[in-house]
């Protein structure tokens, strides 16, 4: 062979060598990445297109999507993007996760009679519901804590002594809502690597301890950040509604209204029903923003941003959960063309499939010199976003209503429930079939809440019948927060 067709061979074996060696050890986008090498990979199928909506997952599905699809090219818009996750309503767990439960009673003199023996009488319903290997204890609170059940692990025989421990009970003196939550979670720590959750139990305002809307959004934070949730009972209509949504919020829990402690049972055995079909826990959503895209409002959730990445805790899925994140977006002009706007990766404790299960995909938009391909929000996300709206008008109108102006309130009602008619119109008018009865439910439980909450408010009318059933504005009030979270979640 001559000298020079040997070089130009050697040359080639380099160039495939280095095109190699490229394809490689080059940088990939979050898509691309292989799971963590203990975790589990959610699905098998290749990455999809990138576009303006995902769907990835398995035990969790999560589908990403952006109101608009196409922005102008030559100014800067605005867009917003929706997170919605489902836990798979048929998930089966191959070892049922044990589940570790403080049931945080409030004994103060408010609770004397019915409302304690309710409230006894609900923990004892979950006590003898819990399975063997569960973990519970019973603390009660008033200015004092006493942990009358600490912390237990479930068989047949510490079942019954539990039981037992749960009667003569007196209730006195003040509430200490912090210091029940304090010691509920020193009971918590007592056990690792099984699903946390404090049932809180209050039926009045905190007269001792922390006290202040802010300081109990902390306690939420910090219960949150130690992979425990609360899920705040308030009894009556007493009870500080800002209080329990907060601790709720914060922690990723529920919050129940409850106006007649004889219906505490029902909540408490949605709660465990809820807690045993446990899929998930621990989980989060990781955004990594593109460049020339800014974060101009999480809705309604708690978050952390680190430069250009945002972390959103979810907290814990029963199988069938749904929980949406909401951002509106703010994205630089730019040239014609494809545009990333962020990749997403949710990671979660996979009680389904075993160890740490991730899923993840990538949301882009098309900016257009030509205005008239612009296109409208999308339905869905539009959806999502009047309820966020419809759950801020219900808290206002709570507001309004505490400092006495009643009738702004049932305006800014008014004023909610005809924007909710007009965007149902919208909505449905740009959905496709298959997504319109799902839309026009959610609508429908808007539109209720907004229309029960003026009703609520309302005087009775001065030719009422004597005797006539008069509004409760006091417990409007409870069930408006309560929905307002329903809402938001």
């Amino acid at each position: 062979m001559k000298v020079k067709s040997v070089g130009l061979l050697s040359l080639c074996g380099m160039l495939l060598s280095s095109v190699t060696v490229w394809s490689l050890t080059k940088e990939r986008p979050l898509t691309e990445l292989s799971p963590d090498p203990v975790g589990i990979a959610e699905t098998q199928d290749p990455p999809a297109a990138v576009g303006a909506t995902f769907t990835a997952g398995r035990t969790i599905m999560l589908e990403g999507r952006l109101g608009h699809p196409t922005l102008q090219a030559e100014r800067p818009g605005e867009t917003f993007m929706l997170l919605t996750a489902t836990a798979d309503k048929d998930a089966a767990t191959s070892a049922a996760s044990p589940l570790n439960l403080s049931i945080v009673i409030d004994r103060s003199g408010s609770m004397k009679g019915r409302r304690l023996s309710n409230a006894l009488d609900a923990a004892r319903g979950m006590v003898g519901r819990l399975r063997d290997g569960d973990a519970v204890s019973v603390v009660t609170y008033n200015t004092t804590t006493d942990a009358i059940v600490p912390s237990t692990t479930i068989d047949s025989f510490s079942r019954d002594r539990a039981l037992r421990a749960l009667s003569a009970i007196s209730a006195g003196g003040d509430t200490c809502i912090s210091c029940g939550i304090d010691a509920g979670m020193e009971q918590l720590r007592r056990r690792s690597g099984m699903v946390d959750r404090v049932l809180l139990l209050s039926d009045g305002e905190a007269t001792a301890g922390v006290r202040n809307v802010e300081g109990f959004r902390s306690i939420g934070a910090r219960v949150r950040s130690m992979g425990a949730s609360i899920s705040a009972i308030g009894v009556d209509v007493e009870y500080n509604e800002r209080v329990m949504s907060a601790l709720a919020l914060e922690s990723n829990g529920r919050h129940h209204f409850v106006e007649n402690a004889a219906k505490l049972p029902e909540v408490f055995d949605a709660e465990l029903n809820s807690l045993v079909k446990t899929v998930a826990k621990d989980t989060e959503v990781e955004l990594a923003l593109a460049p020339g895209v800014k974060v101009e409002r999480v809705f309604d959730r708690t978050f952390r941003q680190d430069g250009d990445r945002l972390f959103v805790p979810f907290g814990t899925f029963s199988a069938g959960e749904q929980k949406t994140l909401l951002i509106k977006l703010a994205i630089a002009k730019g040239a014609q063309g494809a545009r990333p706007v962020a990749d997403v990766k949710m990671t979660y404790d996979d009680f389904a499939l075993g160890g740490r299960g991730n899923c993840a995909g990538s949301l882009a938009l098309q900016l257009t010199e030509d205005e008239s391909q612009v296109a409208e929000l999308d339905p869905v996300v539009q959806t999502r976003l009047v309820r966020s709206e419809t759950a801020a008008t219900l808290k206002e109108a709570n507001r309004l209503f505490a400092s006495g102006r009643t009738s702004e309130a049932r305006g800014a009602l008014k004023r909610s429930l005809d924007q909710v008619n007009r965007q149902r119109q919208a909505a449905l008018a740009q959905a496709p079939a298959q997504a319109r009865e799902k839309l026009k439910a959610d609508f429908d439980d808007q539109s209720g809440a907004l229309g029960e909450a003026s009703e609520g408010f309302a005087a009775p009318p001065a030719d009422a019948p004597a005797g006539a059933a008069a509004p409760r504005p006091a417990a409007q009030v409870r069930k408006n927060a309560s929905t307002a979270d329903e809402f938001a979640f």
